[in-house]
C-alpha cells in the first residue's frame, strides 16, 4: 500500500518536498540575516497553514479554534519551555542578526510537509475520516503549533535587538 501510495504521488510533491529539505539543511548552519528575513518562514508558513485548514475542512469554528490554539500553545510554548531560538546577536554594525543553526526548522517544515502529505492520502483512501471533528482538530492544531512556532522563534529574534 504505502509503495502505491508513494508511487501515485505527483512529481511536483517530491520537488516541494526536496525544496523545503534543503531550505531547512540552510537553517542547521549559523548565519547572519537582516530584519525582513527574520519574518519570510512565519510569513509563507502562517499562511500556507492557514489556507490548508480553509481549503480542506472550510471556515467553520471547530479547524479555525484549533489552528489558533496551536498558534497560542506554540508561543506559549517557546516563552515558557524553549526560549528559542538561543544565542541570536543582533550586530547593530550590519543591522543584521547573528542566528545560530538549529535543526526545528527543518523538523517544523517536514512536520507540516508530511501533514500536508497525510492528508492527501487521507483525502484520496479514506475521506470520511476527513470529517470526524477528531481529524480536524489534530491535524489544525499540528499546523497552527508548526506555524506558531515559525512566529513565535521571530519574535524571539527580534527581542535580541533590545
Amino acid at each position: 500500500m504505502i509503495v502505491g501510495i508513494l508511487q501515485h504521488t505527483p512529481y511536483w510533491v517530491w520537488g516541494v518536498f526536496v525544496l523545503l529539505l534543503v531550505l531547512g539543511l540552510t537553517q542547521t548552519r549559523a548565519r547572519s540575516v537582516s530584519r525582513a528575513l527574520v519574518f519570510v518562514l512565519p510569513v509563507i508558513m502562517i499562511p500556507l497553514s492557514f489556507f490548508t485548514i480553509a481549503s480542506t475542512f472550510g471556515i467553520k469554528p471547530l479547524p479555525v479554534i484549533a489552528w489558533l490554539a496551536g498558534i497560542a500553545a506554540a508561543f506559549l510554548l517557546n516563552i515558557y519551555v524553549f526560549r528559542a531560538p538561543s544565542g541570536v546577536r543582533y550586530e547593530a554594525s550590519t543591522r543584521k542578526f547573528a542566528v545560530p543553526g538549529s535543526w526545528v526548522p527543518l523538523v517544523l517544515m517536514m512536520t507540516i510537509f508530511l501533514s500536508r502529505f497525510v492528508l492527501g492520502v487521507t483525502r484520496a483512501i479514506n475521506p470520511a475520516l476527513i470529517g470526524t471533528d477528531a481529524f480536524i482538530a489534530i491535524v489544525s492544531a499540528v499546523l497552527g503549533l508548526c506555524s506558531g512556532l515559525f512566529a513565535a522563534r521571530a519574535m524571539k529574534t527580534l527581542s535580541a535587538q533590545r
